[in-house]
C-alpha cells in the first residue's frame, strides 16, 4: 500500500502531502466527506486542488491514477496542436474525461470521480515537478483542463463557484451597475439584453491585467469591472498562479519521493509517458542506440526539420554554437548516441577546423557535462517542443530554435526542399507558420512525409510535442512500412510459386 509509512488518516500523512507539494499547512481548508445519496452542484465537482489527499492507495491505484489523467491532458494537448476548437474541441475532451476519469455530478459516482480526480492531480504535480520543461507542460494542460471544466458552467453556476471559492471578488449591485451603464457597454462585445441580466464583478485591476489590456473591462479607481462571462479568465489565472508556486516549490522537495522505492521509479517513468491515441508509449528514447555513421541517413529520413537544419548547418560550417550544440547534442542522446559516440561524431567534425587539443580544452567538457558525466552529473533531457518555441531566438551563425517560429518565411521555404514535397503541402506548412501555428506545421510536415501512417497503426497525435517523438514516430514508420512491404512481396511470390497456379 502506499502509506509514505503512515497511518492512513494520520495528520503527518497531510503535512508531507502539504511539504512536498508546496502548499502551506496553515492555508489547507479540510476535506469535507463526499456526500452520499445527495446531488451535487455542478460547480461543486471543480477543484482548485486545495484540499491534500489524505487516502490509501494500492501501487496499481497510483499508477493507473496518475496514467488515466496523463491521458485527459495528452489528449487537451494533440487538440490544441491540431487547431481544433468550438464544439469539436468541447466534444472531444469530454469524451476523453468520460473514458478515463468518469467524471460525474452526484451520489458514489462523485465520491469516486472526486477522489481519482484530486489524487491524481497531486501525483502528476509530483512527477512533473522536477524540471522547467516538465513543470511548464503540466501548468499548461491543468490550465486547459480547468478552463473547460469552468466553461461548461452556467452563469449562476459561475456565481455559485466564486462564492465557494471565496475569492475577493465583489459582486457589483444593482444601482452601481445602472449608475455605469453606459460606461461598462463601452466595453465591446455585451449587447443592452445581455447587459441586463449579466453580473458584473468588481475586482482589484492587478488581477484583471490580461482583460485589460485587450480593452474588454471598465477600470475605474484601481478596480476592474468584469462581467460574468469573462471572469473564467481571472479564475484560469488565479489557478495558474496558484499551482506555478506550488510547482516550483515542490521541486525543491521531490528528494523525499526518492526515498520510498514503492514509487520512486513509477513517479521517474511518469515523466518520459507520452500517450498516444491507441494507448501506447513513448519516452525519450527508443530504448535502441544509433551510431555517428546513422546520423546522414537519420537526417534525411528521421529528423524534425530544427534538427535536420542543425545536423546540415554542423556539416557544412563543421561547429555550432553553444545553444545549437546544446539542442542537438541532448536530442542526439535522446534518440540513443552514446556519450563516447557523441564525442567521436562531434571531434571527427570539430577537427576539420582545429586540432584535437583544441576541441579537448573547448568541448569535451560540454558534450559530458550533458550526459551527466562532468560537474553536478545531471541527468538533462532533450529540449522539448515547447522549449525551442519559446526559447531564444537564434543570431548571426546561430542556427538553434524551431525554424517554423523563428526563421522568416522566405528563409523557411529555402529550409523545405529538403524534405521533397509538393507545392500544396510546402504552402499548407508555410501557411500554418505564417498564422503562427508552429506545432501544427511541424505536424503537418510529419504527416505529409510519413503517408498513410494511421495504416501502419501509427498517429502523429505527439509528434510535434518533441523533436525524438517525431524520430522516433519516423523510425517505427519505416520499419513497419518495410516489414508490411517485405510480407506483400512473399505473399505475390508464395502465390506465383503454388502449384495450384
Amino acid at each position: 500500500f502506499f502509506k509514505f509509512q503512515f497511518p492512513p488518516k494520520s495528520k503527518k500523512l497531510v503535512r508531507f502531502w502539504a511539504e512536498m507539494l508546496g502548499i502551506s499547512t496553515g492555508s489547507i481548508r479540510k476535506g469535507e466527506d463526499a456526500r452520499e445519496g445527495m446531488n451535487v452542484e455542478r460547480h461543486e465537482a471543480i477543484s482548485m486542488y486545495e484540499v491534500i489527499p489524505n487516502d490509501e492507495l494500492t501501487i496499481e491505484e497510483f499508477e493507473r491514477f496518475a496514467l488515466d489523467r496523463l491521458m485527459v491532458l495528452r489528449k487537451i494537448e494533440d487538440l490544441r496542436l491540431r487547431g481544433v476548437k468550438g464544439a469539436e474541441y468541447k466534444a472531444a475532451v469530454l469524451k476523453a474525461i468520460n473514458q478515463y476519469m468518469r467524471f460525474s455530478g452526484s451520489g458514489k459516482p462523485f465520491k469516486e470521480a472526486s477522489r481519482k480526480d484530486n489524487v491524481s492531480h497531486f501525483i502528476l504535480r509530483m512527477a512533473y515537478c522536477r524540471t522547467e520543461d516538465l513543470r511548464q507542460w503540466l501548468l499548461t494542460e491543468e490550465c486547459h483542463l480547468f478552463r473547460f471544466h469552468l466553461e461548461a458552467l452556467s452563469l449562476q453556476e459561475m456565481g455559485n463557484f466564486i462564492k465557494s471559492q471565496r475569492f475577493d471578488f465583489e459582486v457589483v449591485g444593482r444601482d452601481e451597475k445602472l449608475e455605469k451603464r453606459a460606461r461598462l457597454l463601452s466595453t465591446p462585445g455585451i449587447s443592452l439584453v445581455e447587459f441586463e441580466r449579466m453580473v458584473y464583478y468588481k475586482i482589484p485591476f492587478e488581477e484583471a491585467q490580461d482583460l485589460i489590456g485587450q480593452r474588454l473591462v471598465y477600470l475605474e479607481a484601481g478596480s476592474a469591472y468584469v462581467p460574468a462571462n469573462r471572469i473564467v479568465n481571472i479564475v484560469v489565472c488565479k489557478f495558474r498562479l496558484m499551482l506555478g508556486k506550488s510547482l516550483a516549490e515542490a521541486s525543491a522537495a521531490f528528494h523525499k519521493v526518492s526515498a520510498d522505492p514503492r514509487i520512486h521509479q513509477v513517479m521517474k517513468s511518469l515523466k518520459n509517458r507520452y500517450a498516444d491515441s491507441k494507448c501506447s508509449t513513448f519516452s525519450y528514447s527508443s530504448g535502441g542506440s544509433i551510431s555517428p555513421g546513422d546520423l546522414d541517413q537519420i537526417s534525411q529520413r528521421n529528423m524534425p526539420l530544427c534538427m535536420r537544419h542543425l545536423h546540415q548547418s554542423l556539416k557544412r560550417d563543421n561547429k555550432l554554437k553553444h545553444m545549437g550544440r546544446l539542442q542537438y547534442g541532448l536530442y542526439l542522446k535522446g534518440a540513443g548516441l552514446s556519450v563516447d559516440d557523441a564525442m567521436k561524431f562531434f571531434q571527427g567534425i570539430f577537427t576539420k577546423i582545429m586540432s584535437v587539443d583544441q576541441f579537448n580544452k573547448q568541448y569535451s567538457y560540454g558534450i559530458r557535462h550533458m550526459y551527466g558525466k562532468e560537474g553536478n552529473r545531471v541527468d538533462y533531457t532533450p529540449f522539448s517542443c515547447m522549449k525551442i518555441i519559446m526559447g531564444t531566438a537564434p543570431g548571426t551563425g546561430e542556427y538553434h530554435g524551431c525554424p517554423y517560429r523563428h526563421s522568416n518565411k522566405t528563409h523557411l521555404s529555402s529550409l523545405l526542399p529538403y524534405s521533397k514535397l509538393s507545392d500544396d503541402a510546402k504552402n499548407a506548412i508555410l501557411s500554418h507558420a505564417d498564422k503562427g501555428n508552429f506545432q501544427i506545421a511541424c505536424r503537418t510536415h510529419w504527416e505529409v512525409t510519413h503517408p498513410k501512417a494511421e495504416k501502419l497503426g501509427l498517429s502523429s497525435d505527439i509528434v510535434a510535442s518533441h523533436p525524438n517523438h517525431w524520430t522516433e514516430a519516423s523510425m517505427i514508420y519505416y520499419k513497419k512500412k518495410a516489414e508490411s512491404e517485405l510480407k506483400i512481396k512473399k505473399e505475390i511470390e508464395e502465390t506465383l510459386n503454388s502449384p495450384d497456379k
